[in-house]
């Protein structure tokens, strides 16, 4: 504006300057006027494939993570953190709704052409806290149905950016960079149906899922939310350019929001693996490729910490940092079948399983315990650390109580408040039993563990996503007992299919509880919402064009 009217006298100028100045003052004052722990803003990052061991501040030796390792320092370290599931949307549905992904019907994974999605009737957290008056946005990946109705955008969250499902559930391209090592990605190379069977053949998936071939299932699509509007902004995406879009959208989210307490949750696409036509199976940006000692997994999760620099840079630039609390987990252990590609479990290795595959898919410790931090300067004491038991489930119960609200009646909830823990360096964990559905299980249905305070009990055990050679599931009558404060590695059993001996009444309790359990475990059905406009067999999927079969953005620039 000044620039447009140059014949503008100096004192009016100065006047408005000191005019915008005084505005400038009066929109940082309305933010000021809330009390840090009246309705708090609350971050949530949540990343893809993490294993327990992948983070600088687990001990990993060449991860480069500054960003989640000055925030891990500065806050209180979660390390007894556990997955709602130990695959994706099961995960993602226990941490968005306080519920067991069990009670809710949803699939250890949904597919990319669906024709349903987390039950519409079941309150997500950024329709709960919509409540309060919080703004919220969702960026990355949702993996809770991919139709629009499912989407963060139909589920309480004002606007989202992101791939709606894993990033090897479609073909995407990669614009090559400047002195680029690796071949540029070709479009047709692979396709998600070699990985998706391995979902199947687990468990984890259903196999009616893919019956009916959908283009929308062929190419990934970056899909855009706002004020009721959904868009595909690409088809195949480009993995070179999508962390700066990511980044863009979480701190152009947190500008807009800076007046009304906000909810930001960030389920990062990083770091599963992609579909094989991306090499080494990973992917990073221009400024990451080849900047870790990790290889293309380091690159990937460095990118991903880059990302929420960009967040936390903007919270503080604004002064909202004592206003806002930042949790992060990730969704469940490394897809350890993808070697280098798919990450580490860390001291998490599941010694008495006698194979190497105790990551994603199983409940070993390797593939439901997560690295895990809250921070929130003046509320959380910096520099410590609690084993207490936290989970996913945790969240919903969590920022129901921060922003004062009060949980939705007549429903059963599976999480706990964490305030006790957080807030209190001596708290205790409101999990007596965590039990831990998604693994193997016998008879039936039911939980595959359970977590009772220091003690771990499997009731079945099985190896991870894709299995590994000589590898089978066992069934324990009535269970194997770990003390996993002191040997979380789990390799020395204290019990192994007997009710009698030193730990007998630890057993009995357990067992107790698994009775209890099963009272009030009511297994959910996912009810299909109705088609809309140009939806049915075959056109689920999220598609740019279908006169154009979901290409809308082409193959990969050479």
């Amino acid at each position: 504006v000044l620039k447009c009217y140059s014949s503008l006298t100096a004192p009016f100028i100065i006047y408005m300057k000191q005019s915008l100045a005084i505005l400038s003052l009066a929109a940082a004052g309305a933010t000021a006027l809330r009390e840090p722990t009246d309705r708090p803003n609350i971050v949530m990052f949540f990343v893809d494939d993490l294993g327990y061991g992948d983070l600088g501040f687990t001990g990993h030796p060449t991860t480069k993570s500054p960003t989640f390792d000055k925030l891990a320092k500065n806050g209180k370290i979660l390390t007894s953190w556990y997955s709602g599931c130990p695959v994706c949307s099961g995960s993602r549905s226990a941490l968005m709704t306080g519920r067991q992904f069990v009670r809710l019907g949803v699939p250890g994974v949904f597919g990319p052409t669906v024709d349903d999605g987390l039950n519409l009737n079941e309150t997500v957290v950024g329709k709960q806290l919509r409540k309060a008056g919080y703004k919220s946005a969702a960026m990355g990946k949702w993996h809770l149905g991919q139709r629009e109705v499912y989407l963060p955008g139909s589920r309480g969250f004002d606007r989202y950016l992101g791939i709606p499902y894993s990033d090897d559930m479609g073909q995407a391209r990669a614009t090559p960079c400047k002195n680029d090592s690796f071949p540029s990605p070709i479009i047709g190379e692979s396709r998600w149906e070699e990985t998706w069977a391995d979902y199947i053949a687990d468990g984890h998936a259903r196999s009616t899922d893919s019956v009916n071939p959908d283009p929308g299932g062929e190419y990934l699509p970056l899909v855009y939310q706002k004020d009721g509007n959904t868009t595909v902004l690409e088809q195949p995406l480009d993995f070179s350019t999508l962390a700066q879009k990511y980044r863009d959208f979480a701190t152009q989210a947190v500008e807009d929001f800076k007046d009304d307490p906000f909810f930001l949750y960030m389920p990062f696409s990083h770091v599963h693996t992609t579909a094989g036509n991306q090499p080494e199976r990973q992917y990073a940006g221009c400024s990451f490729k080849n900047s870790t000692k990790r290889g293309m997994f380091g690159d990937a999760l460095a990118e991903a910490d880059w990302i929420a620099e960009g967040v936390v840079d903007k919270i503080e630039s604004l002064g909202l940092q004592n206003n806002t609390i930042v949790l992060f987990t990730g969704d469940n252990g490394p897809w350890m079948i993808m070697g280098k590609s798919g990450g580490s479990t860390g001291l998490l290795y599941g010694r008495a399983s006698g194979y190497w595959n105790v990551g994603k898919g199983s409940t070993w410790e390797g593939g439901v315990r997560e690295a895990a931090f809250a921070y929130w300067p003046g509320q959380i004491t910096p520099g410590t650390r609690t084993a207490e038991v936290a989970s996913s489930l945790d969240l919903f119960p969590t920022a129901t109580k921060l922003a004062g609200l009060s949980l939705p009646e007549g429903v059963y909830y599976d999480g706990k408040d964490l305030s006790p823990i957080l807030f209190n360096d001596e708290g205790k964990s409101e999990h007596e039993f965590l039990f831990l559905y998604g693994g193997h299980h016998c008879n039936g249905n039911g939980p595959s563990a359970v977590r009772y305070g220091k003690y771990k009990a499997h009731f079945a055990t099985a190896p991870g996503m894709s299995g590994c050679s000589g590898c089978h599931p066992i069934c324990y009558e009535p269970l194997m007992l770990f003390n996993v404060d002191e040997d979380p590695s789990e390799a020395y059993p204290l019990a192994v299919n007997t009710t009698t001996g030193p730990y007998a009444d630890v057993i009995a309790k357990i067992m107790a509880a698994k009775a209890e359990e099963a009272k009030t475990m009511h297994y959910g059905t996912l009810v299909k919402a109705p088609d809309q406009p140009g939806e049915g067999p075959g056109k689920y999927g999220v598609c740019c064009d279908r006169s154009k079969n979901c290409d809308c953005n082409g193959a990969p620039s050479f």
